[in-house]
């Protein structure tokens, strides 16, 4: 009798365990389901002025894009447990042609991967071989480069994360940080703080060229740390310990360079992720101010959104910052655990915000 009852037994359980699967189960000390809220009305600048920037969302979790977990994923942590799906310390973020979101998580170690057009979610990386990721930058056949500072080297993936090669494993870079993919020139543009330079590296990971040392000349660096390319190839890096941003073209060659170390509006303290929006206009995240800064292409201010806080569009030490093609702002609000979403108002013969 014993094999007839361990088999009442053990379907009885798969039954439970579909049912709740399926239906929900009250199980004690369960917290109430989660009620999405709509997004506040929040924009920049304030009325009467026209808007410019305005928040769309936050995501903390795939739970924020309406990503639901899948049937049998549902039963198999109601077996062995849930995963924490929850974003730690957010840095780098990029988005690919299909409009995965990717976010970088330098405490969790690994990368999320949120799919809003394909209700899913998943994650590439070992926590056991990343140490403290930073940055990211997807390549012409989409595959995957992350840098890791504390590894001294760039971890390539492929669409379906996993690893495929390495760069700067033979000692060439020493803490790299911030990373761009050039599709002007098909090239890899690595910030490494430490060795105050820019390192330039083909998809295969054979360096092409390198250009900065330290200092506080034009074309010199101090401890810089993040990097964007505009539509024409052009660079954008920002040199956070000389307080401003210098603009390089594809070579490596200076064009131009702005900012200065300061408290009023347009200053920097602490300088940190970098992005241009489609019409070229600059945006520079100051980590010590909680704000994002817009410039134009010449350094002049245009607008600043943001501040202090952990309600919506408030930023709590932000870090990295990056724009889709639909002028999508992803902010990575470091300290609040979390990205917050905005949307670049354009406006046909407009120059740009204005404050």
């Amino acid at each position: 009798m014993k094999p007839i009852k361990h088999f009442i037994v053990t379907a009885g359980l798969i039954l439970f365990l579909v049912s709740c699967a399926v239906k929900g189960c009250a199980l004690v000390g369960a917290p109430p389901p989660e009620v999405p809220q709509p997004a506040p009305e929040l924009a920049w600048p304030n009325p009467p002025e026209t808007p410019r920037i305005r928040y769309l969302r936050t995501i903390a979790t795939p739970k924020d894009l309406g990503i639901a977990k899948s049937f049998w994923r549902r039963i198999w942590e109601f077996v062995v447990g849930s995963e924490d799906e929850r974003i730690v310390k957010p840095y780098g973020i990029q988005t690919d042609a299909r409009g995965r979101i990717y976010v970088v998580d330098s405490v969790a170690r690994l990368i999320h991967v949120f799919d809003p057009e394909g209700k899913s979610y998943n994650k590439i990386g070992d926590p056991e071989k990343l140490k403290f990721p930073i940055d990211i930058a997807i390549g012409a056949q989409e595959q995957i480069f992350v840098t890791d500072a504390e590894l001294g080297r760039v971890l390539k993936y492929d669409t379906g994360g996993k690893l495929i090669g390495e760069i700067g494993g033979e000692g060439s870079l020493k803490r790299p940080a911030g990373i761009a993919y050039n599709p002007v020139n098909g090239l890899i543009y690595v910030v490494d703080v430490l060795q105050h330079e820019v390192l330039v590296y083909d998809p295969q990971g054979k360096l092409q060229r390198r250009f900065g040392r330290r200092g506080n000349g034009s074309g010199e660096f101090n401890f810089p740390t993040n990097i964007t390319v505009d539509r024409k190839g052009f660079l954008y890096v920002t040199d956070s310990l000389n307080f401003r941003v210098q603009v390089f073209d594809p070579q490596g060659n200076l064009i131009s360079l702005f900012g200065r170390l300061g408290d009023a509006l347009g200053d920097f303290s602490k300088p940190k992720g970098i992005a241009i929006d489609s019409e070229g206009h600059v945006y520079v995240v100051e980590g010590l101010f909680d704000t994002v800064i817009i410039f134009d292409r010449t350094g002049r201010l245009l607008l600043n959104f943001g501040g202090p806080g952990n309600g919506p569009g408030q930023f709590w030490l932000a870090t990295g910052i990056y724009i889709d093609p639909q002028d999508r702002i992803y902010v990575a609000d470091s300290y609040n655990n979390r990205i917050q979403v905005f949307q670049y108002l354009r406006e046909a013969g407009a120059d740009g915000p204005r404050r």
